[in-house]
This record gives structure tokens, C-alpha cells and sequence, in this order.
């Protein structure tokens, strides 16, 4: 437990950190990302909101209470998956707008050459991580024929979509094609000769950084969407239990279960990190939007349609979320109804009354 004046000076030293590359005024990263469509930006920002509401937290440096910065609390828009980290923090240079549409280009080249069509991902459960940082967890969903009737799920013997899909991003910028014809680009291969004479017990940052692809520790495997980071050494000026907050999880989970978004566009980001550590969508300094490929069915008299992988065009509608909830998160009234012995007791109150602890009023 800080006084106040010892507690204003450990948040400042956080907002400090968060914006520690931003102060520096001349370092940027890269990164490819999926942004979290409208339906699922509602539904996380909903459930964050359900989670972290027993906090009674302030954005107020001054506040005694729980205090979560502005920065720590990724906006609604700002929502998304991390797919890979080409390029790890570094000093800009001359030409570095255009080393970046190159490595933009690189990444379109990859996604045709290989034939990464659009996937889906379901949401698996939300947790708070360490405590610390609340993120959505997804997993990959297996594909379906053509009449829906057999769907290759997870225990299908086809390779992971977003794994393959990491790994052929790292291969791309790290090593060079048989014909010589692809160079490496990457840092370390961009320096001088006399500067990579320890290249080969050094690990490419792409690899360190992209998720799952690095060494044990050093990058978490999950897809993932950030929703908050907790300050934890600056909360407050007392001891917060954060039991409501994991039973929270554990029942936002359960709701949202099975919820799903596609995979089919991209981001690619430079960043000088004026969003912090956890949002590079805030003002970048390089963003374009990269469209995976569209399957292509060549009929017999020589015609050829274009159709979206997996039949994802239509998840808006059929696939959204597995259960009653709907478009009804939280947000609206249950419809009320003459009260009988049978009916839930919750009937006519809101969604958010069914996460209260049993016996509580």
C-alpha cells in the first residue's frame, strides 16, 4: 500500500514505459495484423466492460481507487489478432518507407504464391493473464465441403491455418528462394558483412517476436486479442482481490464460446508506438490492407468463378455464435413475460443479472 504521492510517481513511471519508444521520437516496428470485425469489437468490448466493472477503475492519476491509463484500454476500432512481427523495433533511416512497401509487397507475394485463403477462428475463452493482461483467446476452425455436410476440425490431419500461415511469413523474410531471385530481409541481413559475423548464433527478431514461432519463453503461441493491460505495481493505494474478476472470465467465456471471425484481410503496420505497447493501429506511419486470395473453380466450359474459402461469406449470418445469445449481449431487455414456477427468475432483467453470484440480490 503506496501513499499518494508515491503511487502518481509510479504511474507516471507506467504511462513512461508504455510510451518508452514513442518518447524516443525516431524507432518504429512492423506488424501484421487482423482487425476484429464490427460484431466481434462489440462483443469483447461488452464482455471487457462486464469484467473489469467490479474495479470501479478511473483513467484519474490522482484517483486512491483502481487506475487504469487510457493507453492500457485498447479501443473498440483498435481490436485485433496479431499475425506476425516482420521487422522488431529499430531506428528509422533513410529509405525506410521504402524498405517498408517492400516488405509489404513481399507479404502479398507470399499469401498468393501459397495459397492462403481466408480461415476462421472461434473464440476459445477470455482470461486474465498473469493477472495482468486481459486477452481473448482463439482457436482455428476446421474447414467444411462444399454442402456443409463434413467439416475437417480440429482433429483433422491438415496443418494449423494460422501456424502455416505464421511460418511461411518467417520463411519468406528469412530465407532466400532456390532461384536466388528472393533475397532475406531482415535486419541482420541488411547490415554490413563485419557487422553479421555473429549471424549464426542469433535469432532473427521476425522469429522472436512472431507468436509461437520463437524459443520457449520468449513469444506465447496463442492467437489472441489484447483487451487491457492492468498496471499492477500502481493500481491502488490498497490491496485489490481480482477473484470477481477471473469468476468473471471464466463466465464471459462460457458465453462466448464458439463465437467466430474470418481471416481474410490483413494489416500491415509501421508504428512509432503512440498507442503504447499493445495497440500499433493508433496513428501508424505505414498502413495498408492486404486482401488473402479468393478460391477460383474453373467450370468444364472454360468459365471461372470466384468464391471465398471455407464458405466464410456467409459467417456473418450462420456462424456468429454457437448458443442463444445473439445480438442480445448484454445490452438489451429480456423479453418479459407472465412469471410462473418454470420460468427463470431472471426473466425481465438484464443479460449482465445472470453473471451475479448466486444468493446476491
Amino acid at each position: 500500500v503506496y501513499p499518494l504521492a508515491r503511487l502518481k510517481k509510479l504511474r507516471k513511471k507506467e504511462i513512461n514505459r508504455s510510451l518508452s519508444y514513442w518518447n524516443k521520437g525516431n524507432q518504429s516496428h512492423r506488424t501484421i495484423v487482423c482487425m476484429c470485425d464490427e460484431t466481434t469489437q462489440k462483443l469483447l468490448s461488452n464482455a471487457r466492460r462486464l469484467i473489469l466493472a467490479p474495479l470501479h477503475y478511473s483513467n484519474d492519476i490522482d484517483s486512491r481507487n483502481c487506475w487504469i491509463p487510457d493507453i492500457n484500454v485498447i479501443p473498440k476500432e483498435d481490436m485485433h489478432v496479431t499475425i506476425a512481427l516482420p521487422w522488431w523495433w529499430h531506428t528509422i533511416r533513410p529509405g525506410n518507407n521504402d524498405l517498408t512497401k517492400k516488405m509489404a509487397t513481399r507479404f502479398k507475394q507470399t499469401l498468393l504464391v501459397e495459397f492462403h485463403y481466408g480461415f476462421q477462428i472461434e473464440l476459445e475463452r477470455i482470461v486474465l493473464l498473469g493477472g495482468k493482461v486481459l486477452v481473448a483467446l482463439w482457436r482455428c476452425v476446421g474447414e467444411r465441403t462444399d454442402d456443409g455436410r463434413v467439416i475437417v476440425d480440429r482433429h483433422g490431419t491438415n496443418i494449423d491455418p494460422m501456424v502455416w500461415l505464421r511460418e511461411e511469413i518467417v520463411r519468406c523474410f528469412i530465407t532466400e528462394s532456390p532461384d536466388q531471385r528472393r533475397k532475406p530481409l531482415t535486419y541482420q541481413h541488411n547490415k554490413s558483412e563485419g557487422d553479421r559475423a555473429e549471424e549464426n548464433a542469433w535469432q532473427h527478431t521476425i522469429m522472436q517476436r512472431t507468436p509461437g514461432m520463437g524459443k520457449p519463453g520468449s513469444a506465447d503461441g496463442f492467437i489472441h486479442t489484447t483487451l487491457c493491460r492492468l498496471p499492477l505495481d500502481c493500481l491502488s493505494s490498497k490491496d485489490i482481490e481480482l477473484d470477481e474478476i477471473h469468476r468473471l472470465c471464466r463466465e464471459t467465456s462460457a458465453t462466448l464460446n464458439g463465437h467466430r471471425m474470418v481471416v481474410d484481410k490483413y494489416r500491415f503496420l509501421e508504428t512509432m508506438g503512440e498507442g503504447g505497447e499493445s495497440n500499433p493501429c493508433y496513428k501508424p506511419i505505414y498502413d495498408e490492407i492486404i486482401e488473402a486470395p479468393s478460391r477460383h473453380e474453373v467450370h468444364i466450359d472454360g468459365t471461372v468463378e470466384s468464391r471465398n474459402a471455407q464458405g466464410v461469406s456467409n459467417v456473418a449470418e450462420s456462424h456468429t455464435t454457437i448458443g442463444p445469445l445473439g445480438n442480445n449481449f448484454w445490452n438489451e431487455e429480456i423479453s418479459s413475460a407472465p412469471n410462473t414456477d418454470a420460468q427463470d427468475k431472471s426473466s425481465g432483467a438484464s443479460l449482465a443479472a445472470l453473471f451475479e453470484p448466486p444468493g446476491e440480490k
